[in-house]
């Protein structure tokens, strides 16, 4: 199953990357700075959301065609975040995926105005799709808008930002990786689930899922930046850097992990043996740091 799940990821990565390539052509001379901008974010990275995305629907037993638009979007959204984190007066990371961040290259003006054009055109990708009916362009457009809201990544960026070390609890740091990682997490599975048209109890299950498996990722971000794996996580990490090991420690988030991964498990239950494919999905995540 797992050499199965990393055929998938490859196959919806490079389906994935076609598309965006082709939405951020650019046929205009004066607004190609900001095209390339774009286009340097959002090319690279292993697509694990549009995956993540696309495994969950098949629960429903959604096509292809129908999911990538919506990953596509996930994606974006997950670009521009990036772009934003990294910016001097944000987590001021100067590597990201391995190579210098956007505004090293671009400049901090440019890669701002190359975020939200990319949000922009992540709505519009969801909005524009005919191949969605209109009930669901408005429910998965909004579940995507409330990812990027008050309640989503900016309040986790700004808690991030605004407390110090020393003022940070474990309820705090949750807070922090709720709305910084595991929002995309739930907005990707939501997203797969709407496409699913699921029932109530179906798209509780998914939430729940989506929560636990996006915080239990974080972990594993935070153990690798904290074992200086640079080249592994793909950009620049700082010792003082609040994360989730810093504040339990290395043999505490490794038990919260296990905890957040059998949590993310049993919300699958209720879809039985369909499940198995996410099941291998996140222990393809969790290899990472074992």
């Amino acid at each position: 199953m797992q050499e199965r799940i990393k055929n998938y990821l490859t196959d919806i990565k490079r389906l994935v990357d076609q598309k965006l390539e082709e939405i951020l052509k650019n046929n205009n001379p004066l607004v190609d700075a900001l095209y390339k901008s774009a286009s340097y974010s959002v090319s690279g990275g292993k697509r694990v959301r549009a995956v993540f995305a696309v495994l969950v629907s098949r629960l429903f037993d959604v096509s292809r065609e129908k999911m990538i638009d919506p990953a596509c979007a996930i994606e974006l959204v997950h670009a521009a975040s990036l772009i934003m984190d990294d910016l001097p007066y944000m987590d001021d990371s100067q590597l990201r995926r391995g190579k210098p961040a956007n505004h090293v290259v671009f400049g901090q003006d440019v890669a701002l105005l190359a975020s939200i054009g990319i949000i922009s055109e992540a709505l519009q990708l969801i909005l524009s799709n005919n191949t969605l009916s209109a009930e669901e362009r408005l429910q998965m457009a909004s579940v995507l808008d409330r990812a990027f809201g008050f309640n989503g990544l900016p309040a986790g960026q700004f808690v991030d930002l605004k407390l110090k070390r020393k003022d940070i609890d474990f309820e705090i740091i949750e807070f922090i990786n709720q709305k910084k990682t595991a929002a995309l997490f739930q907005a990707a599975g939501q997203i797969a689930a709407l496409a699913g048209h699921a029932s109530d109890r179906q798209m509780e299950a998914i939430t729940s899922y989506s929560q636990d498996i996006g915080f239990a990722f974080q972990i594993v971000d935070d153990l690798l930046d904290l074992n200086e794996h640079d080249r592994t996580v793909g950009h620049s990490s700082k010792e003082e850097k609040m994360n989730f090991v810093n504040l339990v420690g290395k043999e505490k988030a490794r038990k919260y992990l296990n905890e957040y991964r059998r949590k993310a498990e049993d919300a699958l239950k209720i879809f039985g043996s369909k499940a198995d494919e996410l099941k291998a999905f996140t222990e393809y995540l969790m290899q990472r740091v074992q």
